[in-house]
């Protein structure tokens, strides 16, 4: 199970009918701070709210008021970024941002990563519709998908780093792609799995 150490930004396309196609990137920073983002621009986040996802659809949509300074639709390029609490704080910290400013910002105890702890879901959309990438570049790595399936859903796992090389820690028979990172204190474990198809979305874990 090849698993690569994260520090600095790493692509994750995915290898689909003879294309990689963009999906997201992932960092994992020095003082433990982990980041996440699309890479293609099919993602363009235009509502953001609470809802429940029942077999693969969303239903229960309200919005939420949000403790930023731009609101949703006005973000470019939104990423989010769990950061761990600091020596004045008793939980962690997750921003939604994107480089005109701030979204939201809520508490998450995240970290340290004793437990396994779903992070968040990421929802592909039609796969063909993602944008293509003939030249690679910087870090990345591809998990390859069968062409059969036309849209995934994606789980962001954390694990502690307790064992890295036992593969019962990070096995997921279900998933039909998956794509793993580790850094000093945690592991990173993104597993594909075949989903309706639906519109790209993103759920983001608030407690």
């Amino acid at each position: 199970m090849p698993k690569k150490e994260w520090i600095g930004k790493v692509r994750i396309y995915l290898g689909y009918r003879n294309s990689l196609y963009k999906f997201c990137w992932i960092s994992m920073e020095k003082d433990n701070s982990l980041l996440f983002g699309f890479s293609s621009k099919v993602f363009k986040l235009i509502e953001y709210g609470s809802s429940v996802v029942r077999s693969g659809y969303f239903t229960d949509e309200s919005p939420i008021l949000t403790r930023g300074n731009i609101r949703i639709n006005d973000a470019n390029t939104p990423h989010i970024s769990f950061h761990p609490p600091r020596l004045y704080q008793k939980s962690g910290i997750v921003h939604l941002v994107d480089e005109n400013g701030k979204v939201d910002e809520w508490e998450l105890d995240w970290f340290p990563v004793h437990k396994l702890k779903s992070l968040l879901f990421a929802y592909t959309g039609s796969l063909i519709a993602l944008d293509r990438e003939t030249k690679p570049k910087g870090q990345y790595l591809v998990a390859v998908i069968q062409p059969k399936f036309q849209c995934l859903r994606m789980e962001l796992i954390l694990y502690p780093n307790l064992n890295p090389q036992a593969p019962e820690v990070l096995h997921r028979p279900s998933a039909i792609g998956n794509v793993h990172g580790l850094c000093v204190n945690y592991i990173v474990s993104c597993y594909f799995y075949s989903n309706p198809l639906g519109r790209p979305a993103l759920f983001i874990a608030q407690n």
